[in-house]
């Protein structure tokens, strides 16, 4: 009977030992801040840094992982990333930036958290275009201010004139903004500095087609193929082009929207403005365009990409319905 006892109490410390244990385990770990913000202090000195496994393994590496896990969406774990760089190496630009990045993606509420950790990215590293682009799209993304987002924009080209996503930045701002003019002159002062880019050829082209130029918009679908064959978005934008400027009857509009669906099948938009055409073009291909958007279905991944497909199928069939309705009554 006393042993019984006596293995009773042992089992009991050692459970409580293990409780304590636990406990020390999963106290966390504050990171040290001075001279940050009011309010990015506020945030981040309640970040248990222990949540990122590399919070021991110095700045650098710290935020190597805070990318990483950013990547795959672990927001949390990314930001106990970031502080833990931070911690180890104030005012470290690439972990504000990474810092302002987990706030941004909890936009409109992470807003202003995100404004100052990419401001102060900026401040301690002033060409930083990076961080400029960022609070570019920031800015226009969360509020609707373009014109203080082309600030920005303008800033990363100043800072990188070199960079290519900097002038897209900057030239595809003022395209959605409507200012068609200011977007060709951005893209054509890119392209004297950044020769060897499709993704700028591209967007000018789509500009050119925005302005009814047709012919120059096929040059230059043109020549970001001859940068980037594999490159379906631009072989999008050439069928749309060539259709304007040859015909529907031209054999290279058809074979254009085929090459973009295979080598992006990931694009709703190649197999819908594909069978639009097909259709538009040729009531008899109505079963070939139907068969064209299921097997899109097959391969649609991407949740967003899968809803606009199903959304534009709806409206394709809807007009077909129509048309057939207004060909029987004639």
């Amino acid at each position: 009977m006393a042993h019984r006892g006596l293995r009773v109490v042992l089992a009991c410390a050692l459970a409580l030992l293990a409780l304590a244990c636990a406990a020390r385990a999963h106290t966390p770990v504050l990171p040290n801040l001075p001279n940050l913000p009011p309010n990015l202090h506020a945030a981040l000195s309640t970040v248990d840094v222990s949540k990122c496994p590399e919070h021991k393994s110095g700045h650098r590496r710290a935020n190597t992982a805070g990318n990483a896990h950013l990547k795959r969406g672990a927001y949390d774990t990314a930001l106990a990333c970031y502080v833990a760089a931070l911690s180890s190496k104030m005012n470290f630009p690439p972990a504000l930036y990474g810092v302002g990045e987990t706030f941004a993606r909890r936009a409109p509420g992470g807003f202003e958290l995100a404004r100052e950790s990419f401001e102060l990215a900026l401040r301690h590293w002033p060409e930083y275009a990076d961080a400029a682009i960022a609070l570019g799209d920031l800015w226009s993304a969360v509020r609707g201010d373009r014109a203080r987002a082309e600030v920005y924009y303008a800033r990363a080209t100043k800072a990188k004139p070199g960079d290519a996503l900097s002038w897209e930045a900057l030239a595809s701002n003022q395209y959605e903004d409507g200012r068609l003019d200011d977007a060709m002159a951005s893209y054509n002062e890119a392209l004297n500095t950044v020769r060897q880019a499709p993704g700028l050829y591209f967007s000018r082209g789509k500009v050119h087609r925005a302005k009814k130029d047709y012919r120059a918009c096929v040059e230059d679908a043109q020549q970001a193929l001859k940068l980037a064959e594999n490159f379906g978005q631009a072989y999008h934008l050439l069928a749309a082009c060539e259709e304007k400027l040859l015909g529907a009857a031209a054999l290279e509009v058809d074979a254009h929207y085929r090459a973009a669906i295979e080598h992006e099948p990931e694009f709703a938009d190649h197999f819908l403005d594909f069978v639009r055409f097909i259709y538009r073009n040729d009531e008899s291909r109505l079963k070939e365009a139907r068969e064209i958007l299921s097997k899109a279905f097959a391969s649609m991944e991407d949740d967003n990409e899968r809803a606009k497909l199903e959304r534009g199928t709806r409206e394709f069939e809807e007009f077909a319905s129509r048309r057939a309705h207004d060909n029987s009554e004639l």
